[in-house]
């Protein structure tokens, strides 16, 4: 992803929030058409662009390694309806750095148990995500939060 140069461009930004463990970077990003969980799966760098910084000024993006990023709330996207795939729901519930995260994962059918998937795609977006932390004084909820599991551990109840 190339940053931003014009106007046009910008108007295409979307808004962003990257848990890392030292921080929480809330910012902008263009991903284009593509799903944010793909992007980071693809690994390396991540350009965003942090709030209220002009996107016209290619020194005002930073690059984060997308492997540090713990937790991610991704800009809104809907998938064009031939392309959704039947998916089963799990009740999932995770300890990602300070962080408590119960939701909801949606499992292609089959790879419900494998480790190898995983390990290829650590990033599991997950939904109607309720995430505590006892650094934070309420609980935070998003529509979608997509987990880096190679931060994760999972609760069982």
């Amino acid at each position: 992803m190339a940053p931003v140069t014009d106007a046009a461009e910008a108007q295409d930004l979307q808004p962003i929030r990257l848990y890392l463990a030292e921080m929480v970077l809330v910012a902008s990003v263009s991903p284009g058409d593509e799903r944010m969980t793909d992007i980071l799966n693809h690994g390396g760098e991540l350009r965003v662009l942090p709030g209220g910084a002009q996107p016209w000024d290619p020194d005002n993006w930073v690059y984060v390694q997308i492997d540090e990023a713990q937790l991610i709330v991704p800009p809104r996207h809907v998938s064009p309806p031939h392309k959704r795939q039947e998916r089963y729901r799990h009740p999932v519930h995770l300890r990602v750095g300070d962080w408590d995260v119960q939701g909801t994962a949606h499992i292609k059918p089959g790879a419900e148990q494998d480790a190898v998937l995983l390990s290829v795609h650590p990033f599991l977006p997950l939904t109607d995500v309720t995430m505590a932390s006892s650094n934070h004084p309420w609980p935070e909820t998003y529509e979608v939060v997509i987990v880096n599991l190679r931060h994760a551990e999972f609760v069982l109840d």
